[in-house]
């Protein structure tokens, strides 16, 4: 596959994060895989220049996102740059974290399938370092659950992450896969082996990370002073970089420790290697986080063969396993932190026992391992959105280019017509098992789903989603309707609207609906018509283009940019299809310009009878 891997940074550089240590990892393993990467990233002050550069086999691409104007301006100039590059790579498929929002315009503007993995949520991160929201901060939180809403496939390193963003952002929790992150062990491994970049006491332990507050460091700085005075000869090395927005309470930390400050040492940002072979010489690592999705530096830790103690939270306590590969301890609370760090340092045969059993459990965080894991969902979400019927449009970003329940679309009129046609049926009828089939949003059947058991079925998370939170009466489920995942005759009544014209064969699908309906049920679906004639009526279908109104009459009243995926279908072919399932037809409804119907509405009855109606 050719595959592009967006990320807000990119090795060489300091102070730099998690997703850049899980993309640079990943990238390097997904070429070594045999697949042809790329990778895009806004070009930073201080790294390499921005241009395109061959490193490990890995094409890397250092776009200039352009002089500052405006937070948002810049923020949406950078996306667009982003998305460009990606584009002229021409992928398969997109792999992006939600952080920074990087794949929004792709999932917005593209039909590029994206993979999207949940890191932290922009606001996740304020909330827990307690910041102030600004503009900026809510546009950016928005577009990054935008973006994950649009993708082909979600996953996160956690199952503690998958549900504190399902939760936050109203997502399906079981359209969200769990892939653990990944480190190369043997090049984390070799730190060992490597030279300080600055002189060590001969015993101390490391906090790993950037000096923020949600990485604990308000309970560690009240906590060590006592773990110190217990251990006089020991000493703490903080090896990160110092977030700008945390300044208060990295002061307040350097006031609690003030007694003991002469044990307290700050490297600053180091390059990752050199950080890792700090760390790799201390007899503990302290990783006191209010909440991570992961947690890189436990790993790192371990297979360093260095022993952790975490905040029992986010994403650790699937990573750790209590009192075998590390110790957990309540985040936030300074005193069981102390307790627990006194403790372990007292009891070095522990630490060697606790270290042997991490160097263990780390290899089944190796990237080779879990690399050929996010290739196995990138194929599928690259197999699916070609082969799943409807996903070309429907699996990402279908609101550009399907929303004709919005007044401001050309067939609002029709389509709302259509809708209460539908609508004034259900609402007539006793409570029954409904199956809504590419149901969408739940526009037709959602307000019906506290009269009748609903169950709406689409191959569109975005879909699925906003149907659950606007409807959450209904049973979603996510499949592809030329293989419906139901028995035989389990529904009383089976809607398809907006379905058949997505499908490549219509009389397969069609029978498809009818297997799933129970003897004596009604199917009621529509297609839209192939005669194009009623394409003349709504000039801002064609974008009052001569030219195009040619086109798109010549393609039966498909857009020349969708007639790979979209068919129309003449009233005739859906009467042999009927007919030939062994449905009975009952009536059909017309909706259009007056002489032509836009769309034909079919009511058909299994095993019953009753009068076949004319379509135009």
């Amino acid at each position: 596959m050719r595959l592009s891997l967006l990320t807000p940074e990119y090795p060489p550089g300091e102070k730099l994060g998690g997703i850049a240590t899980h993309t640079h990892t990943m990238a390097r393993a997904l070429a070594r895989l045999g697949h042809t990467v790329q990778v895009v990233t806004p070009w930073k002050a201080g790294a390499l220049p921005a241009g395109t550069t061959i490193e490990d086999g890995v094409t890397v691409q250092r776009v200039d996102p352009g002089p500052h104007v405006h937070a948002v301006l810049d923020r949406f100039r950078t996306n667009r740059r982003l998305a460009d590059a990606v584009r002229a790579f021409r992928p398969d498929v997109v792999h992006a974290a939600e952080f920074d929002a990087d794949a929004w315009w792709l999932t917005r503007f593209t039909t590029i399938p994206v993979v999207t993995r949940l890191a932290t949520p922009t606001g996740l991160v304020m909330d827990t370092n307690t910041q102030p929201w600004v503009p900026h901060t809510h546009l950016l939180n928005a577009l990054e659950r935008d973006q994950t809403r649009r993708s082909a496939a979600i996953y996160a390193s956690t199952r503690a992450i998958a549900r504190r963003v399902a939760d936050y952002w109203r997502i399906p929790p079981e359209l969200v896969q769990i892939i653990p992150n990944s480190i190369d062990v043997a090049s984390v491994a070799a730190a060992r082996g490597a030279e300080p970049p600055i002189g060590l006491p001969k015993r101390f332990i490391a906090f790993f990370g950037r000096l923020e507050g949600r990485k604990g460091i308000a309970m560690l700085g009240r906590a060590i002073p006592g773990v110190l005075a217990a251990n006089p000869d020991l000493h703490l090395m903080m090896i990160g970089g110092e977030d700008p927005a945390s300044a208060a309470i990295i002061d307040q930390f350097r006031r609690n420790v003030a007694p003991v400050a002469d044990r307290v040492h700050f490297t600053g940002a180091l390059p990752r290697n050199d950080a890792l072979a700090v760390v790799a010489r201390a007899e503990l690592a302290v990783v006191p986080s209010l909440w991570e999705s992961f947690g890189f530096v436990v790993v790192e830790a371990m297979a360093l063969g260095v022993p952790v103690v975490a905040s029992d939270c986010g994403g650790f306590p699937e990573i750790i396993e209590h009192g075998r590969t590390g110790w957990l301890v309540p985040p936030g609370q300074a005193e069981p932190l102390r307790d627990m760090l006194i403790a372990r340092l007292a009891a070095p045969e522990g630490l060697k026992a606790v270290a042997a059993a991490g160097l263990e459990h780390v290899k089944s965080f190796d990237v080779d391992t879990v690399a050929a894991q996010v290739a196995a969902l990138l194929e599928t979400a690259r197999t699916e959105r070609t082969q799943a019927a409807g996903s070309g449009i429907y699996n990402n970003g279908y609101r550009r280019h399907f929303r004709p329940d919005h007044p401001t679309t050309p067939f609002y009129r029709i389509y709302d017509e259509k809708r209460r046609a539908v609508a004034a049926e259900l609402e007539r009828l006793s409570r029954m098992r409904i199956l809504d089939v590419g149901g969408g949003y739940g526009r037709i059947t959602g307000p019906f789903a506290g009269r009748h058991d609903v169950t709406l079925v689409d191959i569109s998370h975005e879909m699925l989603a906003e149907a659950k939170e606007r409807f959450p009466a209904l049973t979603v489920q996510q499949a592809d309707a030329r293989k419906l995942p139901f028995a035989d005759d389990s529904f009383d009544l089976v809607i398809a609207m907006d379905l058949l014209c997505h499908l490549p064969d219509l009389e397969a699908g069609v029978r498809e609906l009818q297997r799933v309906v129970k003897p004596g049920g009604r199917i009621v679906c529509d297609t839209t018509n192939a005669n194009p004639l009623w394409v003349i009526a709504y000039p801002r279908y064609y974008r009052w283009r001569p030219d195009r109104l040619l086109a798109t009459m010549r393609c039966h009243g498909v857009l020349p940019e969708w007639k790979a995926l979209v068919r129309h279908h003449w009233a005739p072919e859906m009467r042999k299809a009927i007919a030939a399932t062994g449905l009975t037809l009952q009536k059909t409804d017309h909706f259009g310009p007056p002489g032509v119907a836009k769309w034909h509405l079919w009511w058909c009855r299994r095993g019953g009878n009753g009068t076949e109606g004319q379509a135009s």
